[in-house]
């Protein structure tokens, strides 16, 4: 029965290698300095409590990021699609502005 055993685990080990593979080509390193984003943010709106930047990146995408009283981020990286569905009287003072 042990002998079994070990066979099932020895084999399955090797299985999981070869699947693996060597080096995990899916992997990518990625460095804080990379992730980090040079937009161009400002203050749109204050509504209940709610701060709304308005994000844009180097290549002119525009995105909103939203702050409660205590400066924390309570949502980051919306579009205006989602800013609508997600933040609807948010979004209407955004427009009202």
């Amino acid at each position: 029965m042990k002998t079994i055993l070990t066979t099932l685990f020895s084999v399955s080990i090797l299985a999981t290698m070869a699947i693996a593979g060597p080096g995990c080509s899916g992997y990518k390193e990625v460095t804080l300095a990379e992730q980090k984003s040079h937009a161009h943010e400002v203050l749109v709106v204050e509504i209940d409590g709610m701060e709304l930047f308005q994000l844009t990146n180097q290549e002119g995408k525009i995105f909103f990021k939203i702050k409660n009283l205590f400066g924390e981020e309570v949502a980051q990286g919306l579009d205006k699609e989602q800013l609508a569905e997600q933040y609807p009287k948010v979004y209407k003072a955004l427009l009202e502005s």
